[in-house]
């Protein structure tokens, strides 16, 4: 046998091991495979121009740098107990107040634009009133017809408390959510609260309730898995906002570029895509036993954690936000920020920020929510604070 020929038979020798193994993998096809979520069949197309967001060149958002110098904190590093914040979980504005979900104290808080304290809404327990686990904010109506609805993890608890003329606020009632808020959200407009969350029986993932409790109805698609564990991981995180000025609510999914309104009915009224987020996708791990795991890792270089919603419950314009990871170093990741019309859908890319890379004290302040008139921000390090920075037509 020639050098030559004897090449050919052990390359025929390695294709006839490759295909071998091949087929050894295929046949053991479903286990210790990987699987990424959401799958294509789950993110719906949308063909319409005008309801693609691109990235156009990028956008140093001075107005932004300019807002978050100026304004008022509220936080000491030590103090007494009421100046000193815990962790901050969310954030709602109302025409006159900035309210926040204290995990620390179990409370909600409300302070004026100036960072007056004005309320402690609440406390920790299990009666009328108290939480245990509170999460979510926020607030319905304008001046003096304003409730703020607090969100509860603990029994999926709703609790309603009208404000006062003089500032203060008054527990009203306590419901059940229909569905179990852990890992989701919540919003509120027009005499209604509106909370997401997954359950087999339930038609959609939003589910509405009127202020005294009544479930009225549930719409929006559920991730389509045949696997129930796939769904309700898939169903997890969520962002949701209610705009009271046109009866529009937003709701996306984090894993999923996808931005979809609804009216207080439940019918779409418009669907968007982010076209250039690349959104790190969850892993959906296969054990030899058949049995399915979920992870949501860390994005890599180029990808982007979930798409959040974090302005639009007033006015004509919903805001969104993704964090992109520019480097392997862990404090090298960017805010991409978005504008989308209520009623229309289309939109705009405004941007993008730096954060966790230490330039300055604007640059430790992650923006939580972008109100008609203000940006509020929350920091934690070296201690917790919250920040309400005016914004200007002037600056924007």
């Amino acid at each position: 046998m020639n050098k030559r020929t004897a090449r050919r038979v052990r390359w025929s020798l390695w294709c006839l091991l490759a295909l071998i193994l091949l087929i050894s993998c295929h046949g053991e096809a479903g286990r210790g495979d990987v699987v990424f979520h959401p799958t294509p069949d789950n993110i719906p197309t949308v063909t319409d121009p005008r309801f693609i967001i691109n990235n156009e060149p990028q956008d140093t958002l001075s107005w932004m740098l300019a807002a978050l110098r100026e304004g008022d904190t509220v936080g000491v590093a030590e103090g007494m107990a009421t100046d000193m914040l815990g962790s901050i979980q969310d954030i709602a504005v109302s025409d006159d107040l900035v309210y926040y979900v204290d995990r620390s104290y179990s409370h909600v808080r409300a302070y004026n634009f100036k960072g007056h304290q004005v309320d402690i809404i609440g406390g920790a327990g299990q009666g009328p009133g108290e939480f245990r686990f509170p999460m979510h904010v926020s607030t319905i109506g304008t001046e003096h017809d304003v409730y703020v609805v607090v969100g509860d993890l603990f029994a999926s608890r709703i609790s309603v408390f009208s404000k006062t003329p003089e500032g203060s606020h008054v527990f009203r009632t306590v419901f059940r959510a229909a569905a179990p808020l852990l890992n989701g959200d919540m919003c509120a407009m027009n005499e209604h609260v509106y909370t997401t969350g997954y359950t087999d029986e339930s038609d959609g993932v939003i589910h509405k309730h009127t202020l005294q409790g009544e479930h009225v109805l549930s719409f929006g698609a559920r991730y389509d898995h045949p696997d129930r564990f796939i769904r309700r991981k898939m169903s997890e995180g969520p962002s949701i906002e209610c705009n009271a000025t046109h009866n529009t609510l937003l709701f996306v999914y984090p894993h999923t570029p996808i931005a979809t309104a609804f009216t207080e009915l439940g019918d779409i009224s418009w669907q968007i895509r982010f076209a250039d987020a690349r959104i790190a996708p969850k892993r959906e791990r296969i054990g030899s036993d058949g049995g399915s795991s979920v992870m949501s890792p860390t994005p890599r270089v180029g990808e982007s954690s979930g798409i959040r919603i974090i302005g639009g419950s007033r006015g004509n314009t919903f805001w969104l936000t993704h964090s992109e990871r520019l480097s392997e170093k862990r404090d090298r990741w960017a805010n991409h920020f978005y504008t989308v019309d209520v009623l229309s859908g289309q939109g705009k890319y405004l941007g993008i920020r730096p954060i966790n890379v230490l330039l300055g004290e604007e640059d430790r302040r992650r923006i939580r929510v972008i109100d008609q008139e203000r940006l509020i921000t929350r920091r934690f390090t070296p201690y917790p604070q919250l920040g309400i920075h005016p914004v200007s037509d002037a600056t924007r």
